[in-house]
């Protein structure tokens, strides 16, 4: 049934931002860039100062979204300033770090990337920026969930995502789902997760959430990264952290500096054990299903091996493949070198090769038996340089991220292409949400991209077929679940809910 919108999450009874919460934001965010430059400039030991500038460069175009956010200059949910953030600790900082791959290139190859990195950020800023000046007409209505609704369906879909993360670590979910089934539905649970995580985490921080809610929701979302940490992936957990994270800052107006930090030393902890976990139970003759009552060995076991990581770390003869950083893990500036230093002349661009798949994966496979594997663009990227045999795709992925891909396609126009496409699509998406509220079909769109803003190493037929898999289930929540909100337009004041 039609009605007006007089819920509290609809931007006119939303309370406009003070100015000492900018104030406050821009301190954050002045001591974080403080912070990066002293340490690119004066922490690092590198073999020229050209590395180091090549760094700041790429950090001062990172940075740049951020801080028009932060001074209240661009409106909406920060979708690009995040995306933008990602290629501080993906490009930037393992250019200073002694990663081993990237210490191979001379420092005019790194200058050179580094430009043409910061070009692409800088490229994409100035078109994302012209959708964000200024917020949008007020339209006449929304499709929408009404709060309570909202809040059961989503406490809902993270008790049944940690049912899922159960099941599948048991190795007793294909009892229900078999192939196809089983893809189909872990791409709607992974959507649903991530709107549930963003959605109730906003409303945590707007304090609309009841007391029982609210420690309801924690400890779901808690049980929800410990469940998914289990498959020894941690990039889901961390995924949504950052995304729950975003939400409450976003409601809230404050930095959760101290569950942040805690978070910060689990995920390091673990992830220096991981590869030792994995070698010893991914690799095996049979699968290692974990059941539930396992979990506290599970762990104790994986300490264990994170604890011996911290114990070896002066042992000169541990190898260096064992000692990998997070940095190290995470670049993929070292793979954007490699596209360059060989493109075009002993390896030919792709011609758009990577790109020309993408309506392949937009089949569902249960139409398609035969359809090719969402990472087959990454696939033919690595076989095409020389990183991988065919055969080896089967076993291992790498990840390329799109700004390497879009480079080994077309080079420099490929990169400035890539800017234009992001700015336009992280600026549209986020013009269409803004004055929206965070439960209308506009927001939870807008949820999707911004969590995909953090996937570093998707490369795009990756990204093309996660987003579409996460819109069917929105469009389902948008034609079952949502009902029509009109808005009263001459008491209606048109600002923005994110505006910072």
């Amino acid at each position: 049934m039609n009605q007006f919108l007089q819920t509290p999450n609809h931007p006119a009874f939303l309370p406009n931002l003070a100015h000492l919460q900018r104030r406050q934001l821009l301190k954050v965010f002045w001591l974080l860039a403080l912070g990066l430059f002293i340490y690119e400039l004066f922490w690092t030991d590198t073999s020229s100062l050209v590395t180091n500038l090549g760094s700041i460069v790429i950090t001062v175009a990172a940075l740049l979204p951020s801080y028009l956010w932060c001074s209240g200059k661009a409106l909406g949910m920060p979708i690009f300033p995040l995306f933008a953030l990602t290629y501080i600790w993906t490009y930037a900082l393992p250019l200073v770090t002694k990663h081993p791959q990237v210490i191979t290139y001379s420092p005019a190859s790194h200058l050179f990337a580094s430009l043409t990195v910061a070009g692409f950020l800088v490229l994409g800023t100035v078109i994302w920026f012209r959708f964000v000046k200024y917020p949008p007409p007020l339209p006449k209505s929304y499709r929408a969930l009404s709060n309570q609704k909202g809040d059961v369906f989503f406490l809902f879909v993270l008790g049944i995502s940690i049912f899922f993360n159960v099941a599948n670590a048991g190795g007793w979910l294909f009892l229900f789902l078999y192939g196809k089934i089983f893809t189909a539905v872990r791409a709607a649970i992974l959507g649903l997760t991530v709107l549930a995580s963003f959605v109730l985490a906003y409303r945590l921080g707007t304090q609309e959430l009841s007391k029982n809610k609210s420690r309801l929701f924690l400890i779901l979302l808690i049980t929800y990264m410990m469940t998914d940490a289990v498959s020894l992936l941690l990039v889901g957990a961390a995924s949504t952290f950052l995304v729950s994270t975003v939400a409450f800052i976003i409601g809230r107006r404050k930095m959760p500096v101290l569950p942040i930090v805690i978070a910060l030393i689990c995920f390091s902890f673990l992830h220096s054990g991981k590869a030792e976990m994995r070698a010893k139970y991914w690799f095996g003759a049979q699968p290692a299903y974990v059941q539930v009552w396992q979990y506290p060995t599970w762990f104790a076991k994986w300490a264990g091996h994170s604890w011996d990581y911290f114990n070896k770390q002066d042992d000169l003869s541990t190898p260096s493949s064992n000692k990998q950083s997070f940095l190290e893990r995470s670049s993929v500036i070292h793979l954007f070198l490699l596209t360059q230093d060989k493109s075009p002349e002993s390896v030919p661009y792709l011609y758009g090769k990577t790109y020309a798949i993408l309506p392949q994966l937009l089949v569902p496979r249960i139409l398609n038996p035969k359809k090719i594997r969402s990472h087959e663009g990454t696939y033919m990227l690595s076989v095409h340089y020389g990183l991988q045999r065919r055969e080896d795709t089967f076993t291992t992925t790498i990840g390329w991220g799109l700004l390497a891909e879009s480079y080994a396609n077309f080079g420099l126009l490929g990169c400035a292409g890539l800017a234009i496409v992001l700015g336009t699509a992280y600026g549209k998406i986020t013009r269409w949400s803004i004055n929206a509220p965070i439960l209308s079909t506009q927001s939870l769109f807008t949820v999707l991209f911004l969590a995909y803003a953090f996937q570093t190493e998707w490369s795009a037929g990756v990204y093309v077929a996660a987003l579409a898999q996460s819109s069917v289930v929105i469009g389902g929540i948008v034609v079952f679940l949502m009902q029509t909100y009109w808005v009263p337009q001459p008491q209606a004041i048109a600002y923005d809910p994110y505006q910072v």
